[in-house]
């Protein structure tokens, strides 16, 4: 059995541990828990778990018995249990993928803050269309550039719940340079610029003068949620995006006080390299 079938999805993990926190706060054991919720206490301790996949109706009365409901993650609660196997067009991506990857992707697309770090390549939430097709042109094995670029796309585009998601991007210089396709960087760079403007993004350089360390090396995201306090951290590799194996929020913080430059600044830069494109 793949290890996506043994390993219950992000998504229907996450609503099991607020649901037992939300449990554990008025301190009723699954037995009692389940007596006053008309539920199955071995049904609860799955739901908790992960294992079983309440419907929205089964967790509004859930918080209704455990007088919750008003709770700002509440509604966060609710919002999981109408996509307890992540966003739809994840679907037919899931039977070639790993545990750990379908995470990730379930798990960036439910943020709301997205900060993602990019060391040589943009991150894949913030390329434009010719980007992401000439690096995948490069790939080994060959890939299809329409389904993947498909796939960024959606990533892009999905909104969980409809709720706004701001993108956090701090990216190295040398990011700016690896593309030597003038017409995709030049596509790129004003993407970037456009993006710092809107109300949904900030885009910040670090330069090529900022010391570097073995941690500062690879793309990474680190993701915050609507009503809770918890965040997820995603590890960048030429297989896709997944899981990281610890926290790297501290890094993030590190990286952000240390190395980027502030945003003014970090537009001049990117300015800076779209000008000397655009009158070669």
């Amino acid at each position: 059995m793949a290890d996506r079938e043994r390993i219950p999805n992000i998504n229907a993990r996450r609503l099991g541990l607020y649901l037992r926190r939300a449990r554990e706060i008025i301190e009723w054991s699954y037995e009692e828990a389940a007596a006053r919720s008309g539920c199955d206490a071995d049904w609860l301790a799955r739901v908790e778990t992960g294992f079983a996949q309440p419907t929205v109706a089964d967790v509004e009365r859930l918080l209704e018995r455990y007088q919750v409901r008003a709770a700002k993650v509440a509604d966060l609660m609710v919002d999981l249990a109408t996509r307890p196997n992540g966003p739809d067009w994840l679907a037919p991506l899931l039977p070639d993928i790993k545990a750990l990857k379908r995470d990730g992707l379930i798990s960036e697309a439910e943020a709301c803050v997205v900060h993602s770090y990019g060391m040589r390549l943009i991150p894949p939430l913030a390329q434009v269309e010719e980007y992401t097709r000439l690096l995948n042109s490069h790939r080994l094995p060959p890939h299809n550039p329409e389904a993947d670029w498909d796939i960024v796309l959606q990533r892009q585009r999905f909104r969980a719940g409809g709720r706004p998601r701001f993108l956090d991007l701090i990216i190295d210089e040398d990011a700016l340079k690896q593309v030597p396709e003038p017409k995709v960087m030049t596509a790129q760079l004003r993407w970037l610029l456009a993006l710092d403007e809107s109300p949904d993004g900030r885009v910040r350089i670090v330069p090529s003068s900022a010391p570097l360390y073995e941690d500062r090396t690879c793309n990474f995201d680190v993701l915050e949620f609507p009503g809770v306090s918890d965040r997820l951290s995603l590890a960048h590799s030429v297989f896709g995006v997944e899981l990281a194996g610890t926290d790297l929020t501290d890094l993030w913080t590190l990286i952000e006080e240390e190395s980027a430059l502030p945003r003014d600044e970090s537009c001049e830069i990117i300015r800076h390299y779209l000008n000397r494109l655009t009158t070669q």
